[in-house]
């Protein structure tokens, strides 16, 4: 991972991921939300169960996202088998101001608070397993961690596991860095999480606002 001694004094003024056609956007607007999850159901996979329990589903994703109501943030969803009525995992990714100073501490301090949830206890959450790296993609370089996480509501007679990956990218030269959460609802989505979402955020582009 190397950073480049170009200060970060630049807004980024557009980003995208361009994950494969697997991928569909979550629109966030309120005005969209009533019929999104049904008429993607529809355009993926065929009438049936399956079609319900996907938009049933992608309903509830978009409803709980909005909810968030950050309004810097974007998301998308993973449907690489749709035939089974179930999205794989959620991508949610934002720009973050950088604080004063250069991009490699702040890419420092950003790692060693993921490198603090190893273990860390709250009601319903519990991290199992926490690891981290770190490497460069076209956009800049980043740090990342693999989660294994605990979740268990009140009542719930058993935790679920979401498998979770984060990464920060610090794009040379910009103001703000890109973090992108990817979270799937249960272990075995993906084949190996932390290489497959490499892959997608290796698709990620930045663009830069012009210099003076």
């Amino acid at each position: 991972m190397t950073f480049r001694n170009s200060p970060s004094t630049r807004d980024i003024v557009d980003l995208s991921v361009d994950a494969d056609a697997t991928w569909y956007p979550v629109p966030l607007d309120r005005s969209e939300q009533l019929l999104w999850g049904e008429t993607l159901a529809a355009e993926v996979t065929g009438a049936g169960s399956s079609r319900r329990t996907l938009g049933s589903q992608l309903e509830a994703l978009q409803i709980r996202l909005i909810g968030i109501g950050n309004p810097r943030m974007s998301c998308a969803v993973w449907i690489p088998y749709p035939e089974t009525g179930r999205a794989s995992s959620a991508l949610a990714f934002q720009l973050n101001d950088l604080p004063a100073g250069t991009s490699e501490a702040a890419a420092d301090s950003y790692l060693a608070e993921l490198r603090a949830d190893e273990g860390r206890r709250t009601p319903g959450i519990e991290y199992l397993s926490v690891t981290t790296w770190e490497g460069e993609v076209a956009a800049g370089p980043f740090v990342a961690a693999h989660n294994l996480i605990a979740l268990r509501n009140p009542g719930d007679d058993e935790a679920v596991i979401e498998e979770r990956t984060v990464f920060a990218v610090f794009p040379p030269g910009a103001a703000q860095m890109v973090q992108l959460v990817f979270s799937a609802e249960s272990v075995g989505a993906f084949v190996n999480m932390p290489r497959q979402t490499e892959e997608v955020v290796a698709a990620l582009r930045i663009e830069l606002e012009a210099t003076a």
